[in-house]
């Protein structure tokens, strides 16, 4: 008889209640969420969302932005309802500008690296649009070195990208070398999620809608 060592794993959430009960207690620590979606599905706001609730927490953490500049981020997220200004100068959540960055790729990985070895939280907005400015093998090795600081430091980082944006291949790989993996589509009907991949722990396989609510932010239903 072969006898298990079943170990429980560190969890903490991903800002979303229902989403944590779909993960059967929130997002393993450490481990790299990629959140894959349609254009319009509501991404950033789960990006957004798991950061303002882990600085929250108290965790220091860190918003990459790169499809937009910092102050339209935090516009958005203090449209939902969220004090982001005060988190800021406390010093538990910091904003990188890197949409207006003329740095090279090298420069771009060391100042990434550089950031994720000082937080336990991070939000990378998104790698779809490092893919295009530096190439797919260039945003994926960017990942597998982030995927390995992650674990380094035992810290917790969700990727935003864009489904339909990539070749087959690199979408693929993208969610290969991520821990967990969670789709968003846009359909006539709605906004969904499920979630298709996850590391250490099991998953409901179910599709949930998806509401936005001033406030509250994205929900299941």
């Amino acid at each position: 008889m072969i006898i298990m060592n079943i170990r429980e794993f560190e969890r903490t959430t991903s800002g979303i209640e229902n989403l944590d009960r779909i993960l059967r207690g929130g997002i393993v620590v450490p481990s790299l969420v990629l959140v894959l979606g349609d254009v319009g599905t509501g991404k950033s706001v789960i990006c957004q969302q798991f950061i303002y609730k882990q600085a929250i927490l108290g965790f220091k953490s860190v918003y990459f932005c790169i499809d937009n500049q910092p102050e339209d981020v935090v516009e958005n997220m203090k449209s939902l309802g969220w004090n982001v200004e005060e988190l800021v100068e406390r010093g538990v959540l910091k904003f990188v500008n890197m949409f207006s960055s003329a740095q090279s790729f090298e420069g771009l990985i060391a100042e990434v690296l550089r950031e994720i070895s000082l937080c336990k939280r991070f939000v990378f907005d998104s790698i779809s649009s490092i893919a295009f400015l530096y190439g797919e093998r260039n945003a994926y090795d960017l990942l597998r070195k982030v995927k390995v600081q992650c674990r380094t430091g035992g810290s917790v980082g969700v990727i935003n990208a864009v489904k339909g944006m990539h070749t087959k291949a690199f979408e693929i790989a993208i969610q290969q070398v991520c821990c967990n993996v969670i789709s968003l589509e846009m359909r006539s009907d709605g906004r969904f999620l499920r979630v298709l991949k996850t590391m250490k722990t099991g998953h409901d396989t179910e599709e949930f809608g998806i509401e936005i609510e001033k406030g509250k932010g994205v929900d299941l239903i």
